[in-house]
């Protein structure tokens, strides 16, 4: 039966594992989870930044003046970055694999464009063709990037690390 009348109550019975402090465990490590957290955002946001500097580069060969469309869509390019990030650094590399395609395609056909630009000067039919498919797969990659963060996320679920013993 515990002893209340010292100044921090003992139990004779339980002395080796409930109040006796040099047997506890240590505290689980908060610093590598919250390293990996900041990891996550920071990586997230380069890629959301790099995606944005290509809907940008795809933005500077139109002819018409569409001001709006780009700074619209950063909150999807944000998105594509987290979800990328998370994919990459949860080494679902099956899921991510739709979404790198289209980036690759998004970012050889904008190569391509810089070089074509280099070339020639005024209206040119295939710069508009290679914008336009730089556009659409950044879309359908921001799109696969997404869908694959969900599909992991309900099938293999973020949990805490089990508790140590």
């Amino acid at each position: 039966m515990a002893d209340f009348s010292v100044a921090a109550p003992t139990e004779p019975e339980k002395a080796d594992f409930l109040h006796d402090r040099t047997t506890r465990p240590a505290a689980p490590s908060e610093r590598r989870a919250l390293a990996h957290f900041v990891l996550l955002i920071v990586v997230g946001v380069a890629l959301g930044a790099a995606m944005l500097a290509l809907a940008y580069q795809a933005r500077a060969s139109w002819t018409e003046a569409r001001d709006w469309v780009v700074p619209v869509t950063v909150p999807f390019y944000a998105m594509g970055g987290v979800a990328l990030a998370y994919l990459l650094l949860r080494r679902a590399w099956i899921e991510a694999s739709t979404g790198l395609m289209l980036l690759g395609l998004v970012l050889v056909t904008t190569a391509f464009n810089l070089w074509r630009a280099a070339l020639t000067s005024g209206d040119d039919g295939l710069r508009d063709a290679l914008t336009i498919i730089a556009s659409i797969s950044l879309g359908l990659a921001i799109a696969a990037l997404i869908a694959g963060m969900a599909w992991v996320e309900v099938r293999r679920p973020s949990a805490p690390p089990p508790p140590e013993r």
